[in-house]
């Protein structure tokens, strides 16, 4: 059986972007591969966040893919730190790269922007070494993302297939697996950025998944749109319009062209009424499962205490395997 494997750092509130990009496909494929979640928390650490915020996070992060509909009888979910062969193996990857590329990835330029001063960059360099050593560590055929996370996936192929060449076959080369609607969810004031989980909690444009119903509600009637007046999908021309259109779809489970059908006699303000109910309906089922998950805490520490001893078995084994190609192992 195929192996699928994503990630998510315990940093920043999880979006319906984040779900739309990632969870959603993760859910819906569970049972067709042999499938991991690791809670990044090593990358969480490339910018300062406290302690007690990163434990929070990640007990939230936790209860909030079994709200989404993880089995963790079938599914591995369990902490990046408690395998520390990710980071073994993130080392020996970081052999396989030059300063020059690792400087051009688009997320390290645009993230380096935001830092102050004074802020220490190398854990934002070396992300992508570390990334591909999460994936490669498993032999990972299929990694969901959203559209910003194509370079990183390709670039982990490099680095597969470099080490592949040196020391012989050795990883198997991810693909990544973009959703059809909703690849790039973008922000509800500016829809030329997209919806990050690191904005601000009072961001309008970004919808958090623990938001208050009525919050969300709010920001998706405020959103940008057009003076066009029509609904209809066009990206380039209409991106506030067709980013609504992208997130009835998901949560409604219909196609583009449906939804273009459906909704075309509608003005902005009926059809910004229609995407609310049924994203505020969507999202209020999944924070009631969430907060039954999330008030028991030690069941949550049990999920990923065993899901890292499964992920473990896998991941020793690899790493031993690695540590004979490159003569380590005597």
């Amino acid at each position: 059986m195929k192996t699928m494997i994503t990630g998510v750092r315990p940093t920043g509130s999880i979006t319906l972007a984040n779900y739309i990009g990632g969870i959603k496909g993760f859910v819906e494929q569970q049972y067709k591969y042999n499938s991991l979640i690791f809670i990044a928390d090593i990358h969480g650490l490339t910018t300062y966040i406290d302690p007690k915020e990163i434990r929070n996070n990640i007990l939230d992060i936790t209860a909030m893919y079994m709200a989404c509909g993880i089995d963790i009888n079938n599914t591995a979910l369990f902490m990046q730190s408690d395998v520390l062969e990710h980071c073994n193996l993130g080392f020996l990857m970081s052999f396989q790269c030059s300063v020059g590329e690792l400087s051009r990835m688009t997320q390290f330029k645009s993230k380096k922007q935001q830092l102050g001063k004074n802020e220490k960059d190398m854990g934002l360099f070396i992300y992508p070494t570390l990334m591909a050593a999460d994936i490669l560590l498993y032999d990972a055929e299929i990694v969901p993302v959203g559209a910003d996370q194509r370079q990183h996936i390709e670039k982990t192929r490099d680095f597969g297939e470099r080490f592949n060449n040196i020391y012989g076959n050795t990883f198997k080369l991810p693909e990544y697996q973009i959703p059809k609607i909703g690849a790039k969810i973008m922000n509800l004031q500016d829809p030329t950025i997209k919806m990050s989980k690191s904005a601000p909690k009072d961001d309008k444009g970004t919808i958090f998944m623990l938001d208050d119903i009525e919050i969300t509600r709010k920001k998706i009637m405020s959103a940008c749109t057009d003076s066009d007046g029509k609904v209809y999908y066009d990206e380039e021309n209409k991106p506030g319009i067709s980013n609504l259109i992208s997130l009835i779809c998901v949560v409604n489970n219909i196609t583009i062209e449906e939804a273009n059908e459906k909704y075309k006699d509608y003005n902005y303000k009926d059809f910004k009424i229609e995407v609310a109910d049924s994203v505020c309906n969507f999202i209020k089922e999944i924070q009631d499962k969430f907060y039954q998950y999330r008030n028991d805490e030690k069941y949550l520490k049990e999920i990923l205490t065993n899901g890292a001893n499964k992920a473990r078995v896998y991941a020793s084994k690899k790493m031993k395997f690695v540590k004979e190609k490159v003569g380590l192992s005597i």
